[in-house]
């Protein structure tokens, strides 16, 4: 398992040792064959996350926006009712 290998074949392989390794009549080399591939399936596992760790992340300010929205409509100061349409500039 040192060559680099595509996703997809790191899958196909991982998928077909798991098979493998399952059946009822499975032998010890099944088992210990899944075990090998394991080590780089976690690692190829690992470098995805990292990848896509700030694709996936909170925005911290969206995540605590309604508390400020709360604060915001709280220091607005009330208009008098005129019959014309308030707008707000408040961060959405």
């Amino acid at each position: 398992m040192t060559d680099p290998m595509s996703d997809d074949a790191l899958i196909a392989i991982a998928q077909h040792r798991f098979e493998q390794a399952g059946r009822d009549c499975a032998s010890e080399h099944a088992s210990r064959l899944l075990l090998d591939i394991f080590p780089a399936v976690l690692q190829r596992l690992r470098e995805k996350v990292e990848l896509t760790r700030e694709f996936v992340a909170a925005d911290r300010v969206i995540v605590d926006a309604p508390k400020g929205w709360g604060k915001q409509a709280a220091g607005a100061k009330p208009q008098a009712d005129d019959g014309q349409i308030q707008l707000s500039l408040l961060h959405l």
